[in-house]
């Protein structure tokens, strides 16, 4: 897991929502790890407004952690491989029709994504970095 001080902590929250969602893509493409987060009842699959049900994902759990510590008490950063994700989650969301949100800050603003779209994403980064 790659480290990160409290500037760039700072600095990467306070992005737009789609430049937190292209730092996503190559950390996780990079590390090969990201993080979800869940309670004793499970992982937290919210509902949007528009009634879809979506799955919020984090490159690195300080991030996760904080931001769901202010939106979701009780919930805890748990760590999803990318070979996981890929293989596993993706395809259930799809088949249940569960979007992804790529790293929700503070305010709960995020860029949501299908999860094929993620997926295509997420493999044409990786195979940049091969």
């Amino acid at each position: 897991m790659y480290t990160i001080d409290e500037q760039e902590y700072e600095s990467v929250v306070a992005l737009e929502s789609n430049d937190r969602f292209k730092y996503f893509i190559g950390k996780v493409a990079e590390w090969q790890q990201l993080w979800g987060v869940k309670n004793d009842e499970g992982w937290l699959v919210p509902e949007a407004p528009e009634g879809f049900e979506y799955f919020p994902l984090w490159p690195h759990p300080k991030y996760a952690q904080d931001i769901a510590d202010n939106n979701f008490q009780g919930y805890t950063a748990t760590e999803i491989s990318l070979d996981e994700l890929l293989e596993y989650w993706l395809p259930l969301f799809k088949d249940d029709s569960v979007r992804v949100a790529i790293f929700p800050d503070h305010n709960w603003t995020f860029w949501c994504i299908e999860p094929e779209e993620l997926a295509e994403v997420l493999e044409a980064e990786i195979s940049n970095h091969e």
